[in-house]
């Protein structure tokens, strides 16, 4: 054959494998240059809903934090650790919540029929005082309803579902008792 045509048909045939290889490269399995990941900047805002179930009728609230200041000299020994909705201190909020979580759940269990029998609501704020092993020390009505049947029926749901966890060391911060002041709202 005639050099300048064999030339001619390998520099076409090499055009032609190049232009496959480069199509392959781009779009093809070997995918091409990897693109860049798309990074969200918005900031991302975590919700956190501790609900109880639906017909739940004893819920804790920390609107506590007012009638506890207004009657705190009553109650403050030397000691105890209060703690409350407004507390910012990371391991005490989980303890709290814990603890809420807990005292519904079983106050749901063991609601009272007589409040259900005789349509009695209110809420009642209550200080729970709780030694290091989470065990009831003391309860003590700080505001709320003035009805006897829902004192008594904070005192007994609160003290069913004890004992609570060990109330952890960062928590007490050196003290020998935690006191958890709630608002205990019946049938509202």
């Amino acid at each position: 054959m005639n050099d300048p045509v064999l030339a001619r048909d390998r520099v076409l045939m090499a055009m032609f494998l190049s232009v496959i290889i480069h199509v392959l490269v781009l779009f093809g399995p070997m995918g091409g240059a990897p693109k860049a990941p798309v990074i969200n900047t918005e900031p991302l805002t975590l919700e956190l809903q501790l609900e109880p179930a639906a017909e739940s009728e004893l819920r804790l609230f920390a609107e506590a934090a007012e009638a506890a200041d207004n009657n705190a000299s009553a109650i403050m020994q030397p000691n105890q650790r209060h703690i409350d909705g407004t507390t910012d201190d990371g391991p005490a909020a989980r303890y709290l919540r814990d603890w809420i979580v807990q005292a519904e759940t079983i106050g749901n269990q063991n609601y009272p029929e007589a409040l259900r029998q005789q349509g009695l609501s209110g809420r009642v704020v209550m200080a729970v005082t709780l030694n290091a092993q989470g065990e009831v020390v003391e309860t003590r009505i700080m505001a709320g309803s003035e009805n006897p049947a829902l004192h008594q029926a904070a005192n007994e749901l609160v003290r069913a579902a004890a004992p609570y966890a060990a109330v952890p060391s960062e928590v007490l911060q050196g003290n020998d008792a935690l006191v958890i002041t709630r608002a205990w709202s019946f049938g509202e």
